[in-house]
C-alpha cells in the first residue's frame, strides 16, 4: 500500500465479474485474529487455573467417567472447562464490542432519512 493511500473503500468497489465486494480494515481483522487465537489459550490457562483450585478446595467431586487413561487422566475434564470458559470470554468480548459500538457508533437515523412517527392510534370512545 502506498504511503498515502487511505484505507477507505473504494467508491466503485466491484471485482472483475462486476459483483460488490466487501472490505474490512486491517486493523480490525488483526483484532478479530488475535481474539480467534488468544480466547482459547486463555481459556486452557485459566481451565487449568480452576481445576488447580479444585483439587486444593473440593469444590466439586469429579465424576470417575470422566477420567481418561492416559499420562493425564484429567484432560477431559480440562478440555470440556477450556472450551467452555472460552464461551463466556468470548460472550464477555462480545458485550463490550456491543456496549462500545452503542456509545460510539453512528447515528440510528441518516441525514436523509425522515424522523419516526409517534403515533400511538386512534382513541377509543364509545
Amino acid at each position: 500500500m502506498a504511503r498515502f493511500e487511505s484505507y477507505e473503500s473504494p467508491k466503485n468497489n466491484r471485482d472483475s465479474k462486476g459483483a460488490k465486494t466487501s472490505y474490512v480494515h486491517p486493523i480490525w481483522r488483526g483484532i478479530g485474529f488475535a481474539m480467534i487465537v488468544l480466547t482459547p489459550i486463555m481459556g486452557w490457562f485459566s481451565s487449568v487455573l480452576i481445576f488447580d483450585m479444585n483439587t486444593q478446595n473440593k469444590w466439586l467431586a469429579i465424576p470417575r467417567d470422566l477420567l481418561v487413561p492416559t499420562k493425564d487422566p484429567y484432560l477431559l475434564i480440562k478440555i470440556i472447562l477450556a472450551v467452555v470458559i472460552s464461551l463466556l470470554i468470548f460472550l464477555v468480548f462480545q458485550l463490550i464490542t456491543f456496549f462500545l459500538y452503542r456509545i460510539t457508533g453512528p447515528s440510528r437515523y441518516g441525514p436523509l432519512d425522515v424522523p419516526p412517527v409517534r403515533y400511538s392510534g386512534k382513541r377509543y370512545k364509545r
